[in-house]
């Protein structure tokens, strides 16, 4: 049998744990139980893509999150079958889930760590996985750690299947143009870089290097060529103030979200405003969206100003949407659409 099924969290953590340390004791021996089973707890205090589990009683398990800094990829944390289930297909099966998982969430690429030498390599080759690194020493036991990734988009357009690459334009509005990324925006980025408001919640380096920076300039311009969307440099003045973009992994729903920031030497001059007003109207360029939406920090108050007065309404506030440093945070969330619900009339409901 190889049925999959979504875990719950917390109630399958426990199961999870004992079948996690049962692969390792049969692979290593005597292994530090407590510490592994804590390790693997707090894998679960972040975003979960996807848990699923196989067996019952519990035969596997795999989980897939989001990888750190990086939107385009996810990454296989850990899949592990109980010895006396090896040999069934099942961990062929959550591999699958995962990567199928995966893609359907409009991520890129799937990646996971695997300890050199180790028996399951031949299966992650087979559904299409490749080294991508030399080996690194693991930071707590030192074995040699080789990450392995699958494409999970069209090896020949660099896009997702069914759509195509973008091309980022140049859009002119009030006191700002929305423009692509150039080498010359390197400043902007390493600015931003000094900013935890900014990297906490953006895939901005945390550390303001010229190398790193550059690195992020040119992934702007892969994310429009794989059909992730739309990263937009916004200038004022000639120079880069900050970024805004429009990011479709959820288009096929007809929805897009929203993200923006400004480098602190030049905030409270209304840039935020006049890019944010200026991509949404861009947007409806597009046909088959109908909703843009933002994610905002409720302590953020110039961010909630800016989306209110570009005509985004509040919807509600999404409890613990979002890990920022240690801890989860709570995000408003804010919408236009494309054509707004018809405001009710309040004599219309009332009795007769």
């Amino acid at each position: 049998m190889t049925d999959i099924v979504a875990g719950d969290i917390p109630e399958d953590i426990e199961r999870c744990v004992d079948v996690w340390i049962h692969a390792l004791r049969h692979r290593d021996g005597d292994v530090d139980s407590r510490s592994i089973a804590d390790r693997m707890r707090k894998l679960f205090d972040g975003h979960v893509l996807r848990f699923a589990l196989t067996g019952e009683p519990l035969a596997g398990f795999a989980l897939t999150t989001p990888k750190t800094h990086d939107e385009t990829t996810a990454v296989l944390e850990r899949i592990a079958v109980m010895p006396s289930s090896a040999g069934q297909g099942r961990g062929r099966a959550l591999l699958r889930d995962a990567i199928q998982y995966s893609t359907g969430a409009g991520f890129f690429s799937l990646e996971l760590a695997v300890r050199r030498g180790n028996a399951a390599i031949p299966l992650y080759e087979s559904e299409g996985f490749a080294a991508v690194s030399e080996p690194v020493p693991h930071p707590l036991g030192g074995e040699p750690m080789i990450t392995y990734r699958r494409d999970l988009v069209d090896p020949h357009s660099g896009a997702i299947a069914g759509t195509s690459g973008l091309s980022v334009p140049r859009v002119q509005g009030p006191e700002i143009v929305l423009r692509p990324f150039e080498e010359s925006d390197i400043d902007a980025v390493l600015e931003a870089s000094f900013d935890r408001s900014i990297t906490d919640v953006t895939t901005v380096p945390i550390v303001a290097d010229p190398g790193l920076a550059g690195a992020w300039l040119v992934r702007q311009h892969e994310r429009a060529a794989k059909g992730i969307g739309y990263s937009f440099a916004i200038e004022a003045n000639e120079e880069c103030v900050g970024q805004i973009g429009l990011w479709l992994r959820d288009r096929d729903q007809g929805r897009a979200t929203v993200g923006y920031w400004i480098r602190p030497t030049r905030r409270g001059e209304g840039y935020a405003y006049s890019a944010l007003q200026t991509l949404t109207e861009w947007a409806w360029h597009l046909a088959d969206l109908h909703r843009l939406q933002l994610h905002i920090d409720p302590t953020n108050g110039p961010s909630l100003r800016t989306a209110e007065k570009a005509g985004y309404a509040r919807e509600g506030l999404l409890h613990s949407w979002q890990k920022i440093g240690d801890e989860r945070r709570d995000m408003l969330v804010y919408s236009r659409l494309r054509s707004p619900w018809p405001i009710a009339d309040p004599a219309a409901e009332e009795p007769a």
